[in-house]
């Protein structure tokens, strides 16, 4: 529900008071009459303005959201019409031209005014603190406030943006806090002695977020306290279950000390009417920072700061001494590295721009030239490849008459991103050789590390897997030993992570995980990189932890679309295979092509897509079109092959089912990941299914073996699937019952509804 309007009013508001809401598609009211906002482009303009109420959005941001990287010339004139509209649509009786009202134009920018409860989002917020706050001590009134805001909502955040980039980390903060809140409305009503209610909530909450320990932590006391010890008990064990099976991880030590507690009774377990205290706490303030505006007394802060990997407090106080004076181009570089890892993208390109200027004048063209292939770097992520190719020539101007020097190794480094992103494996491989080589020359362990890991990467996708992969571990290690920079050590996590997902090694993608997470104080970073969780997604997705998969999903599109659409692209292309594989095909669709727009391949999801929406010649266009493409790089082909045997098979298409399968067979051979393995066989057996060529059985039964060694349950299942048609040609019924009742409870579990339904269907 939104406030009343006599609240706003309260607040000596001389205007109509105007509220919207965001949790759930976008709304508009007035003194209790809904405005309409038809238009799609106004209606996503308002958005992004309530997302950012009380505070100026500039012309170049909500360009940028209404067209993306590539707005149309009309741009600027068509959002002051729609300004316009907005304008008269929200505020009839205003007068024309008047600077004053609820939009307003601010420099060059817009800003959404007045009382920021007018938001349902931010009086949702309020209440989550107020409950909070009285848990301690009234956990009557906390439960009361509590479930006041969680009333406020009316689906999903910000519904019908869900595929915009602006409103990623939106949905994602205000997602994880609603979740919050359902935990701490559960902890007071379990204050309060309500736990026999709460035992069905709470069997549905793990149902539907498997993997939130405090929701199975609240489950287990529910039980216990109603008697319930043996399934307490069960709980606890089917949490350990899919943590292992999703995460190849234990319940947490709290969980664990819970578990002990309910296996012993514990007396402290048991109901008492005194309010619990509440999980974590405030993090503590930094030390204080200096006060006063001249650059003397700012920047020794702010270059400590740097040195600290503060980011936020070192921008801050660049950002202030700039105001105060010129920064030398070195501390332009340091405000540039600042605004980057806080994903201020536009102010980290406008600053290393000025510190290439600033070198240049100071003639130390050396210098000049690194930033300007990092500049290279940073600008071909975002797309904008004439400005990466334009600041890649005057890197190579400024280096071309110099000798033999550490620059030209970064100058190489900026040559192999340049041929990966134009897929030019041949170029790649040379530059990254080169990288490593004037690493080694001139002492530079970010080219040497760098140079191996790409060297790495295209001998692996060549076939050459133990040179490859070899490579690859040696320079990760590098990485993680905290020898490197930030942005080296992020480029190669990235590049590892993502070739373990896509051999299909998962327990190496985890032991390396592992390691970045155990070297985060060395390297100065405090969390995955959005581009590594890109991948990490992918490895969730084929483990069966989807719900946490499309949270992690949004976090990470909100964290790279300002440094990296490609990245952006794949979080949105995992966020449509989750959906794909739940049944959801609608919003799979709309996932899959926000990925398109950034550049990621939606590939193989979207041709599955079209299969199940029953169109196999679509499907088998896109598949037959991408594998064409692919050429040299045997492992993205082989990620292809084996929905090319499916869709093949769905158009009869015999011939082409049959290659596909040798070719998958070979590469599996070549790699020698499970999961490679797994599909191979899989794909032979589906091929006996419907030619009569061999027995299926035999090939099918080695895949899911193979599938279950690879932690893919959802793979598995849809391969028993096919095991009992299998099994029934050949007279087996009662085995094929068996196998069928698996793969149905193995999809019920992960909540595949399409695929639980087939298999509930097929005879």
């Amino acid at each position: 529900m939104l406030l009343e309007p006599e609240v706003l009013l309260e607040q000596g508001r001389g205007e109509p008071p105007v509220e919207f809401g965001i949790l759930g598609p976008l709304e508009v009211l007035s003194r209790n009459r809904r405005i309409e906002v038809s238009s799609a482009k106004e209606r996503l303009l308002l958005a992004v303005l309530v997302v950012h109420v009380g505070e100026v959005v500039s012309v170049d941001r909500l360009i940028e959201a209404l067209w993306g990287a590539r707005p149309p010339a009309t741009a600027a004139n068509t959002l002051q019409t729609y300004v316009s509209h907005l304008r008269r649509s929200l505020e009839p009786d205003r007068a024309p031209r008047a600077k004053d009202g609820l939009l307003c134009t601010r420099g060059h920018g817009y800003v959404l005014t007045g009382p920021p409860e007018a938001v349902d989002a931010i009086r949702f917020e309020q209440l989550a603190r107020e409950g909070r706050d009285a848990m301690l001590t009234d956990p009557q009134r906390a439960a009361e406030t509590l479930a006041a805001g969680l009333a406020l909502w009316r689906g999903e955040p910000l519904a019908e943006f869900g595929f915009e980039l602006f409103a990623q980390a939106e949905i994602a903060r205000l997602t994880e806090l609603r979740a919050a809140v359902v935990e701490d409305r559960v902890e007071a009503d379990l204050a309060l002695g309500r736990h026999a209610a709460l035992c069905g909530e709470l069997t549905r909450a793990v149902t539907e977020q498997p993997l939130r320990e405090r929701l199975w932590s609240q489950l287990i006391r529910a039980l216990y306290r109603c008697g319930r010890q043996g399934e307490a008990l069960a709980a606890y064990a089917r949490l350990r279950k899919q943590l292992r099976e999703q995460l190849g991880i234990d319940p947490s030590p709290e969980l664990a000390r819970l578990h002990e507690a309910v296996l012993t009774q514990r007396p402290d377990l048991d109901w008492r009417p005194t309010p619990p205290r509440l999980v974590g706490g405030v993090a503590a303030l930094g030390e204080e920072l200096p006060t006063e505006e001249s650059a003397e007394k700012l920047l020794p802060a702010a270059r400590a700061a740097l040195a600290a990997h503060d980011w936020r407090c070192a921008f801050d106080l660049l950002s202030r001494a700039e105001r105060a004076a010129p920064l030398t181009a070195e501390d332009l570089e340091g405000l540039a590295e600042a605004a980057y890892w806080l994903g201020r993208s536009r102010e980290a390109l406008s600053a290393r721009q000025r510190a290439h200027h600033a070198y240049l004048q100071a003639g130390e063209y050396h210098r000049a030239a690194v930033a300007a292939v990092i500049l290279t770097m940073q600008h071909q992520a975002l797309r904008h490849s004439a400005v990466a190719s334009g600041w890649y020539q005057r890197a190579q101007r400024l280096l071309a008459s110099e000798p033999d020097c550490a620059e030209h190794g970064y100058l190489a480094w900026g040559t192999m991103i340049l041929a990966l992103f134009a897929d030019d494996h041949e170029k790649c491989l040379a530059a990254a050789r080169s990288t490593y080589e004037l690493g080694v020359r001139h002492g530079i362990a970010d080219l040497q590390a760098v140079g191996m890991v790409f060297q790495g990467a295209v001998l692996i996708r060549a076939g050459q897997v133990a040179e490859g992969l070899a490579l690859h571990d040696e320079g990760m290690t590098m990485a993680v030993g905290g020898d490197l920079s930030q942005f080296a050590a992020v480029q190669i996590f990235c590049q590892v992570v993502r070739t373990c997902y896509e051999l299909g090694d998962y327990r190496r993608a985890q032991e390396w995980t592992e390691a970045i997470e155990d070297c985060f104080a060395l390297t100065g970073l405090t969390s995955f990189p959005g581009d590594c969780e890109t991948h990490q997604i992918s490895i969730m997705i084929s483990r069966g932890a989807w719900v946490l998969a499309e949270q992690q999903a949004r976090r990470a599109c909100a964290r790279t679309q300002c440094l990296d659409l490609a990245h952006a692209g794949l979080a949105f292309a995992s966020i449509g295979e989750v959906r794909l594989r739940t049944g959801d095909l609608v919003t799979a669709a709309e996932a899959f092509a926000k990925a398109e727009e950034l550049g990621a391949s939606p590939l193989p999801g979207r041709a599955r897509l079209e299969l199940l929406r029953g169109y196999p010649a679509r499907a088998a266009a896109l598949i037959n079109t991408a594998l064409a493409g692919e050429g040299w790089d045997r492992l993205s082909r082989a990620r292809l092959l084996p929905d090319q045997v499916t869709i093949a098979l769905a158009v009869d298409d015999l011939g082409t089912a049959r290659a596909a399968a040798t070719e998958l067979t070979a590469a599996a051979q070549t790699y020698g990941s499970k999961a490679l393995l797994a599909a191979a066989e899989c794909a032979r057996g589906e091929l006996a299914l419907a030619s009569g060529e061999e027995d299926p059985l035999r090939p099918l039964r080695r895949g899911i073996a193979l599938w279950d060694e690879a932690w893919s349950p959802y793979e598995s299942a849809r391969a028993r699937l096919l095991l009992a048609t299998a099994l029934d040609r050949a007279g087996q019924g009662e085995a094929a019952r068996y196998e069928r009742a698996a793969a149905r409870a193995c999809f019920e579990r992960l909540g595949a509804r399409l695929d639980a339904k087939a298999a509930t269907e097929q005879r």
